[in-house]
């Protein structure tokens, strides 16, 4: 198991090597997630990977944002750039570049970044299909969701283990682009969550801290445990690395461990609760100004992980020198062997000279040796012989082997559409007016979908039902979600919408026509086309883009969000005090007030999370949108007469629009 620390910046990249880190993380210039770190030039990358190379420390690069059509060359360009210094692995969001960085550098690692809302096995196993090699789980699951995708998964499981954590779960929060034009799918986050709101810090989280569990995680299969940070300095990834390493070896935990990083930084403490499944009040906290910070001394000398086995034969006129290192390498010289006219050379003179690995990453672990009574070895020869040993490890270890050949797919080609249907997605049955026959499609929440009520649903609404999945359920949950798609599918529904990449072959296999969400993230054409290779037969693009480059990716098989309030987040930990179990607050909306007075809606959402929604109503009805093959009006607290006055608006009669609207990010 790996100990995987962030480096944003190259003083930190050498806190974490000296540390002890397996292997580190880091952000080039552009397409990663934390755009506001330091982060790396060309030269102090290419740097960089050498020196942790030369250490046997593994380098992943996060290209972990959503990349627009225009972006694509230029990403492809960087990791080329990255593919020839050497890189391990690229961390990334964006499905269709993923596939495309697959065509075009197949020996380089896919890691799925967090920002891919993988809270499940299904989701592992269609990322494998794809050609990843790992992904990073959601930070919301528990111990027991983390064990069950670990042990079972065709690719390695990472865990975050460490650090801040985000009130959504990641990719699927929009607050800070809609109210702000700061994306955190785009790495320009601005964190709203870190505000106060009227009744406090509500969406500010304690950091995480599971250094206690190092243990069990490791007997749970997880391949690599993942400190949060690259916004920090040095002396945090030090202490924090540091820590987590020693737990790595087997040092016994203690409270005063757990203290000593809190003073390092921390948000009034840590929180273990989505792990250990203890949500509420108690996982909220915040950085108080001013507050202290411990110093650290960040590590000047070598961190010592490489054991080396010497051996040295003699015959008497020469020895054969091999180093065997504990990563599999070897290498062996050969030195001359006088007869000794007076002192010859002991066993112990030739270990005290091979064993000076002083300034390295290298440690003497055992020593054969055969030498002859009368042999005579210069001390010079010995040393020049250990350096030499030791350069041939390091060289062997960073020999690159990756080659990067630019191949592009062939354009998607968009069909256009005859005519712009209207589907509506409502999250309360109430609010589905009588007279629905503008509508092409009534998305319904699947916690809707009972034995009972789903031949209620069909009956009312015909063939013009579909049932919306949640976008995040883990698979703990799965059996619960399994049972309403087949009431669904019983009663005769035949479409299901789907947010969640893990969740599309799912729907499918049970005979479903699968639509997609919102909740993928579709900005560019790359991943609507490769969202359609996976099976889905239209895309709902992301409200992130704006009305132009959403226009390129119009046609019969695409459409957007055209009106409602906007979601802003996904949260499994819940704000209206229910402490995530069922409640009798469960059902009944409430209202986050923040600085400016705005009210976001909050609802129940699928597993006792909570939704957050916009204050504002996106309005799009007085606009001459492209022809997409469909827009769709989101109902969250309107009333049915409400809802059909939206619909007349959108099927061409004049309305007057709510007070207060918004454009979104589509004419921002």
């Amino acid at each position: 198991m790996e100990i995987l620390s962030p480096a944003g910046s190259p003083e930190a990249l050498h806190a974490a090597v000296l540390s002890g880190a397996d292997a580190v993380y880091l952000g080039a210039a552009g397409f990663n997630a934390r755009i506001n770190a330091k982060n790396f030039s060309e030269e102090e990358l290419r740097r960089s990977v050498l020196y942790c190379h030369e250490r046997g420390v593994k380098v992943y690069v996060t290209l972990n944002t959503l990349v627009y059509d225009k972006e694509i060359s230029e990403a492809l360009s960087l990791a080329e750039f990255l593919t020839d210094i050497g890189t391990d692995a690229f961390i990334v969001q964006d499905l269709g570049l993923a596939k495309l960085l697959k065509k075009c550098t197949p020996s380089v690692h896919l890691h799925a970044s967090t920002q891919m809302s993988v809270c499940s096995l299904d989701g592992a196993e269609a990322l494998a299909d794809l050609g990843f090699t790992r992904v990073v789980v959601a930070r919301e699951l528990s111990a027991e969701d983390i064990a069950f995708i670990a042990q079972r998964s065709p690719i390695e499981t990472e865990v975050f283990v460490h650090g801040a954590f985000c009130m959504s779960y990641s990719g699927q929060c929009y607050m800070s682009s809609v109210i702000g034009g700061r994306s955190g799918n785009r790495g320009m986050c601005a964190q709203p969550c870190r505000l106060p709101y009227r009744n406090g810090y509500s969406l500010s989280l304690k950091d995480n801290c599971l250094l206690e569990y190092v243990p069990e995680l490791m007997k749970a299969g997880v391949a690599s445990l993942k400190i949060e940070g690259r916004m920090k300095g040095p002396e945090y990834v030090a202490a924090v690395t540091d820590m987590y390493v020693r737990a790595k070896n087997g040092e016994k935990y203690t409270e005063e461990k757990k203290e000593y990083l809190a003073s390092v930084f921390s948000r009034q403490g840590f929180t273990d609760g989505y792990y250990t499944k203890k949500t509420g009040e108690s996982m909220f906290g915040v950085r108080p100004e001013n507050a202290a910070v411990k110093k650290v001394d960040i590590p000047k000398e070598e961190y010592k992980r490489f054991p080396v086995e010497f051996s040295f034969k003699s015959n008497g006129k020469t020895a054969t020198v091999t180093a065997v290192c504990g990563d599999g390498y070897s290498s062996c010289v050969t030195v001359d062997v006088q007869k000794a006219k007076s002192r010859p050379t002991a066993k112990d003179d030739i270990y005290s000279s091979l064993s000076k690995l002083g300034g390295t990453p290298y440690y003497a672990n055992g020593f054969d040796c055969d030498v002859i009574n009368d042999d005579f070895i210069p001390l010079s020869a010995l040393n020049e012989a250990r350096r030499s040993l030791i350069k041939n490890l390091t060289e062997m270890r960073i020999t690159k082997n990756q080659t990067f050949t630019l191949k592009k797919n062939e354009p998607f080609v968009f069909i256009p559409a005859d005519k712009t249907e209207i589907e509506a997605f409502f999250l309360n049955l109430q609010s589905i007016p009588e007279n629905t026959e503008d509508l092409s499609r009534i998305w319904i929440p699947s916690e809707y979908f009972t034995k009972k009520a789903a031949a209620k649903i069909f009956d009312k609404y015909g063939e013009k039902a579909g049932i919306a999945i949640p976008t995040v359920f883990h698979d703990s949950e799965k059996i619960t979600v399994s049972k309403q798609l087949e009431a669904a599918l019983e009663a005769g529904v035949k479409h299901a919408l789907c947010g969640n990449i893990g969740h599309i072959a799912f729907a499918s296999e049970k005979g479903f026509t699968v639509h997609g969400d919102y909740g993928l993230n579709a900005v560019n054409s790359e991943t609507v086309a490769a969202y359609s290779e996976l099976g889905l037969v239209s895309q709902t693009l992301s409200f992130e883009l704006s009305m132009r480059r959403a226009e390129d990716l119009c046609g019969k098989e695409t459409g957007i969000i055209a009106y409602g309030r906007l979601p802003f987040m996904i949260m499994k930990n819940c704000i209206k005090g229910g402490n995530g179990v069922i409640c009798q607050r469960k059902g009944k909306p409430a209202f986050l007030t923040d600085r400016m007075k705005k009210d976001f809606l909050v609802t129940c959402d699928f597993g006792c999370r909570n939704r957050l929604w916009n204050a504002d109503i996106l309005w799009l009805a007085d606009k001459n949108l492209p022809k997409f093959g469909f827009i769709r009006l989101i109902f969250t607290d309107e009333t049915a007469k409400d809802a059909q006055k939206v619909i007349d608006a959108y099927s061409g009669k004049i309305i007057s629009p709510p007070a207060a609207i918004t454009r979104g990010r589509y004419y921002s």
